[in-house]
């Protein structure tokens, strides 16, 4: 899978990483975007990490918050990060490509048939008890994301200033962002020397 001169990522737990091929590559953001109805952030941690094994816990964790404060939808930045990871910009188009295929096609469905029953109480009820389940996946994923990282004093600080400035304080979250990156980097920066 590598190319001859160049060595294979290798976990933190001393095992190899393997690099996918670009079809795998495909395969793997199409059952994410086929499969990941609801919220797709769970499942794309499972098919990542625990099936096809290309990202460990903790880089799946740090691309996550990445994601986060980027623009865009989190899972759709994170196709295109591995999609180039592996394989430059093609890689990232197949990811993209796998990732918004399935879904852009069945919500184009579910819009014209959601357009013809909205006046029903009934399908009012039923999105909202979607979005209840959306929001439960939502914390799973970030309950898992907590038990497998390694919390330093530093990252909670800069976690709890987080949801103190958005959470309570109301603060645009662009703001919030802006100032609490600068800071997080001078930590980690100080941290590392």
């Amino acid at each position: 899978m590598t190319a001859p001169d160049e060595a294979a990522p290798v976990s933190s737990a001393g095992r190899e990483i393997p690099i996918p091929a670009r079809g795998a590559l495909l395969a793997g953001f199409l059952k994410i975007g086929l499969l990941g109805f609801g919220g797709v952030m769970p499942l794309a941690r499972r098919v990542l990490v625990d099936e096809r094994g290309w990202l460990t816990n903790q880089a799946f964790a740090e691309l996550i918050g990445m994601c986060q404060v980027l623009p865009g939808p989190n899972v759709v930045n994170l196709a295109v990060i591995i999609g180039a990871r592996y394989h430059g910009p093609l890689g990232a188009l197949l990811a993209l490509t796998g990732i918004l295929f399935v879904p852009t096609i069945v919500v184009l469905l579910i819009a014209a048939f959601y357009a013809s029953v909205a006046h029903e109480p009934a399908a009012r009820l039923a999105v909202g008890a979607a979005s209840a389940a959306a929001a439960g996946l939502i914390l799973g994923t970030a309950l898992r994301l907590a038990i497998h990282s390694r919390f330093v004093s530093r990252s909670i600080a800069i976690a709890t200033l987080a949801f103190v400035g958005v959470a309570i304080m109301h603060w645009p979250l662009f703001w919030v962002i802006a100032v609490l990156i600068p800071v997080a980097i001078f930590l980690e920066w100080r941290a590392a020397r």
